[in-house]
């Protein structure tokens, strides 16, 4: 239903906004006689409804005689302006600008020579360029964004001088002017000094670029986001976690939730390739640094038509290049990792970065454990190694003002490697002991991408990006487990995929009123994987099975959108997205709209979004087999077994500053999804030795078609006085699924299905010292709980089978989660460098908060056994930048 709404919505949009009906002719009649011009342009405004711009330099000591009856709004300005020296040139549909020279009776639109007004916008103090920087020419009221590659251009502008406000969340704010010329030009932005914990991005004075921004999009500053509080470093994804709607699906791992959708329904790209396992350490931390980005956007239901396959959110993260003006150095360690950054000019057109990070717990615990018995002299080896590792490297050289080439590259892994006791105990002193009966873990799983980007001024109003992407996920996990003296199950699984492809994208600056962006993209995506599992039950009892999967696919993608700014209160962003994937036989056009209207630029800003958006792709996993847990979970290609997820949503928002130091954003959506898939038996529970292998069709029979739907509201409030920040986010929203193909289609909670949530933070910022305390409240997530206890068998049974009856899914909930953390740091300059000590309290106040309950029946009752998070962890943190 709310895909049709969509439609209806989108053809309402652009054939019958109040943007495309034209103006009613109404009779106009002037007699003005030696009028200072002045006051003659203001009143041809109130008799005409344009929008006339002229510097004042151009109208003072003139007047203006002018005597005119009739319906044409043209024929009253150019009556008004006949004999003063000056002639209107039309920007965009009801705006001109006055300029000198006398409009011939014969003249047309093109009789002034038309202009291109461009540039780039980069850090003055390394260099970098500055995509999504917010390039506004104050007089006409009209602006842009810069592209990937720093970028804008705003064309078809009458020769001439133009004031210019460039602006770029966490730089301070360039007013100066500009004139079109055959290079583009180059504007430098310092970082702004204003230093906060985490809970405000931009100076109270300069929100306007924020009112400035698309629907569904929130630009991140980097900068600030390093310093939000976090567990341990800089996360990206902790940082994103701030924004009302965006949770983790687990109370300290799993993957991001973003309003109630499951994890696998965002996309998350660096520098244009997909990454489709982005965590480490079990989904504890994220594999994307900030301090190896430059810009990240993240784009929520509305994305625009450049952006799709998921049905959630789209998270563009572009690496930096290098420091071009001089070399730097920064490292640090903390209690998970320790890290470093190197960037520097090779050339005066070459530069690179490089970074690198590393999990050292092994190192401290040791990786292999010889361990004795006592009393028989028994020897043994036990092992208990885990690390991670990181690798970010990128060159990027600049053969001139039109041509930008860089080479990006990620890897990174985990890796896991146990053999303990088969029976662990809380009592820690009994896991190192040699035993009869143990298991042996060897567990891994790694990203790589490589990314090579050409950026080509093709014209002064036309910019070209290609880039060609390879992408790879691989885990594997190798087991081996004696649970009794004669019994053994040794298994081998991997899992691969590879995603290779190109993308064009091309920017053609049509007009002041028109970007038009347009591209297409072909991905081929290998999926792949095996299994070799030998189950010894006796001696003479062995089972083995081998399986393979190799699955491929072609998809094609084309797009086309243009950002419309029809008068300088409207912008529009149209868009249409067409997809072919080859596995299926799919093809599939959506459409996208967002619109922007501001009512006052301080005092409130409103946006709308809607969009249509299909996935190919579907996150499953063996719920059966102990033989492979980890790497069981994996993608998996719509075919003709399996039907491409689709989705829809729509959002509102207002966005307000009331007061100089005080700015609010109201958010409502409300979204809709069909064929995702579920669990077809929630309860079942991995307890078997072998499962039904690892071909996909014995996959999919665990799961069922579903549908979803999702509305909610949120409320973020953000707050500025002196060297106080403070930062507020509420979020109500409820997210439904609908199972198919049951007896029972009822609507029910979804996993992930978080009524009420808060996050608050206030923060001070000093000279040298900072100190930061933020909380956390939410509902808790949705639980199954046994409504009645149940015991069957025969009267002279002395083992009857008792079981739970649990009619209804998700009928409870967990207690409401809760948690204060609280940061302190100290800069300080010694031995020729900038140091930073910081120190984080996670769960201060040691709140035992329940994150797992699970119900198991008993000979009298029911017994309960909850799982509590992480108790108060001081983790420390020490960086040194040179």
């Amino acid at each position: 239903m709310l895909d049709r709404i969509l439609l209806l919505a989108f053809a309402l949009t652009l054939g019958f906004g109040p943007w495309s009906s034209a103006t009613a002719q109404t009779s106009v009649r002037l007699n003005l006689d030696a009028v200072p011009l002045v006051e003659a342009v203001d009143i041809v405004r109130s008799e005409t409804g344009y929008d006339i711009v002229y510097a004042q330099r151009l109208v003072e000591g003139k007047t203006a005689s002018c005597q005119y009856a009739g319906t044409s709004r043209r024929a009253v300005l150019d009556c008004v302006l006949s004999g003063t020296g000056l002639r209107a040139e039309r920007v965009r549909r009801g705006q001109y600008v006055l300029i000198r020279g006398e409009r011939g009776p014969s003249a047309g639109r093109d009789d002034v020579q038309r202009v291109t007004l461009s540039g780039r916008v980069v850090d003055e103090t390394s260099g970098e360029t500055l995509p999504g920087a917010h390039v506004y020419l104050t007089a006409l009221r009209v602006g842009t964004t810069t592209n990937s590659a720093g970028f804008f251009a705003i064309s078809s502008l009458p020769a001439g001088p133009y004031n210019v406000r460039i602006s770029y969340l966490g730089y301070d704010t360039v007013d100066t002017t500009l004139v079109a010329g055959p290079d583009p030009a180059r504007i430098s932005l310092l970082p702004s000094t204003i230093e906060t914990e985490g809970v405000t991005v931009q100076e109270a004075a300069d929100k306007e670029p924020e009112n400035r921004r698309l629907p569904g999009m929130m630009a991140l500053s980097l900068e600030q986001l390093e310093q939000l509080p976090s567990l341990g470093e800089p996360d990206l994804f902790k940082a994103l976690q701030w924004t009302p709607g965006i949770r983790k699906s687990g109370a300290v791992s799993g993957g991001l939730s973003v309003r109630g959708a499951d994890p696998d329904q965002n996309l998350y790209l660096l520098d244009g390739a997909p990454v489709y396992h982005p965590w480490h350490a079990f989904s504890l931390i994220s594999t994307f640094q900030t301090g190896t980005l430059k810009s990240t956007n993240l784009y929520r239901g509305a994305f625009p038509a450049e952006h799709g396959g998921r049905l959630a959110s789209v998270l563009d993260a572009q690496m930096k290049d290098g420091n071009r003006t001089e070399p730097e150095a920064v490292a640090a360690i903390s209690a998970l990792s320790a890290r470093y950054r190197i960037e520097s000019p090779v050339t005066r057109t070459t530069s690179f970065m490089i970074s690198g990070r590393r999990s050292y717990v092994d190192k401290l615990v040791g990786r292999e454990h010889p361990v004795r018995d006592t009393d028989t002299g028994r020897l043994d080896t036990l092992r208990t190694g885990y690390y991670f590792y990181d690798l970010s490297a990128k060159v990027t050289s600049r053969f001139n003002d039109r041509h930008r080439l860089s080479v990006s590259h990620y890897r990174g892994r985990d890796n896991l490697d146990l053999r303990l006791p088969f029976d662990l105990s809380l009592d820690f002193s009994q896991w190192l002991r040699p035993a009869d009966l143990f298991f042996e873990v060897a567990q891994s799983w790694e990203n790589r991408m490589t990314s090579v980007r050409h950026q080509w001024l093709v014209f002064d109003d036309a910019f070209l990006t290609t880039t060609l992407f390879e992408s790879r996920y691989k885990a594997s996990e190798a087991s081996f487990v004696q649970p009794t003296t004669t019994a053994t199950l040794e298994s081998d699984y991997d899992v691969k995929l590879r995603d290779l492809g190109a993308k064009l994208d091309l920017d053609y600056y049509a007009s002041v009123a028109h970007q038009i962006r347009a591209g297409v993209q072909v991905s081929n995506l290998d999926f792949r994987s095996t299994l070799e599992s030998d189950i010894r039950r006796s001696a003479r009892a062995v089972d083995v099975q081998a399986d393979s999967s190799d699955q491929s696919s072609w998809e094609v993608t084309g797009y086309l959108q243009d950002i419309w700014q029809p008068s300088p209160r409207w912008t529009l962003q149209p868009g249409v997205r067409a997809t072919y994937f080859s596995r299926g036989d799919y093809f599939h056009v959506r459409p996208r709209v967002s619109a922007r209207y501001t009512v006052h630029p301080r005092y409130l800003v409103l946006r709308g979004g809607l969009g249509m958006h299909v996935q190919y792709l579907h996150r499953i996993r063996d719920r059966y087999s102990l033989a492979y847990d980890l790497v069981s979970s994996r993608w998996v290609p719509s075919s003709e077994r399996v039907s491409p997820a689709t989705g829809a949503q729509v959002s509102f928002s207002g966005r307000s500053q009331p007061t100089r130091w005080l700015t609010l954003e109201l958010s409502t959506y409300a979204r809709s999804a069909e064929k995702t898939l579920i669990p077809a038996d929630v309860f079942v529970t991995k307890d078997g030795l072998e499962g039904p292998g690892i071909e996909v069709g014995a996959l999919l029979g665990q799961y069922i078609e579903a549908d979803e739907r999702a509305f909610g509201a949120e409320l973020t409030a953000l707050a500025e006085i002196g060297q106080f920040d403070a930062r507020l986010g509420l979020a109500s929203g409820r997210t439904y699924v609908q199972g198919l193909n049951r007896d029972d289609a009822s609507w029910r909670a979804a996993d992930l299905d978080v009524p009420y949530s808060l996050r608050a933070a206030l923060s001070w910022t000093g000279n040298r010292w900072e100190a930061s305390v933020a909380t956390e409240a939410r509902s808790g997530y949705p639980l199954t709980t046994p409504v009645a206890r149940y015991r069957l068998g025969d009267p002279v049974d002395t083992d009857p089978t008792t079981y739970l009856y649990r009619p209804q899914i998700n009928n409870g909930r967990l207690p409401t989660y809760l948690r204060l953390d609280a940061t302190v740091g100290y800069r300080f300059s010694f031995l020729s460098a900038q140091w930073k000590a910081k120190l984080n309290l996670y769960n201060a106040t040691n709140r035992a908060n329940i994150v797992d309950r699970q119900f198991s029946p008993t000979d009298t009752g029911v017994r309960v056994d909850d799982r509590r998070g992480l108790p108060i962890l001081p983790l420390l943190e020490l960086e040194m930048t040179l």
